[in-house]
């Protein structure tokens, strides 16, 4: 009877394994192996996929798309990535209010402020809107930067 279960575990796996191990590659037009394609497309690329939502970005025309309604930066960001605004994590075991640990703002790369700072600046002004972690702000800007950077471009 173990055996039994040993053996149709073993079958299951290996089954799901190749089932799921993408197959059926593609070449380019060029003659160059492109792995996970599927379907037959013409030469030119077939049919064009949207292109997928990065979590750290939000650019001009996503802006103009998807909150055409949010006047200003906070309600752009709590209407597509409200993740961006949360706190990361322990900042400090002397900070009971917790403010260390949320993202900064910065504007064309200058300090800005806190979160709250980000009303103030326009959905009109803004090219681009990006969330950059600690580690990455830490390097550009220095310490102090526990929570990351909500870095916004305008269109100066």
């Amino acid at each position: 009877m173990r055996t039994r279960v040993v053996v149709a575990a073993l079958v299951a796996t290996v089954g799901w394994g190749c089932a799921s191990g993408g197959g059926g590659g593609s070449t380019n037009a060029s003659g160059v192996a492109v792995s996970g394609v599927s379907g037959s497309g013409s030469a030119s690329g077939g049919t064009a996929r949207a292109p997928s939502r990065r979590p750290d970005v939000i650019d001009q025309s996503e802006i103009s798309t998807r909150a055409s309604d949010a006047t200003n930066a906070l309600q752009i960001i709590q209407k597509l990535r409200p993740q961006m605004l949360t706190g990361r994590g322990l900042g400090s075991p002397t900070d009971v209010t917790g403010e260390t640990s949320k993202p900064r703002v910065y504007v064309d790369n200058i300090s800005y402020g806190d979160l709250g700072t980000l009303s103030n600046l326009t959905a009109n002004q803004i090219k681009e809107i990006r969330f950059m972690n600690s580690r990455d702000a830490t390097t550009q800007w220095g310490t102090g930067h526990m929570g990351g950077v909500i870095l916004v471009t305008t269109k100066r």
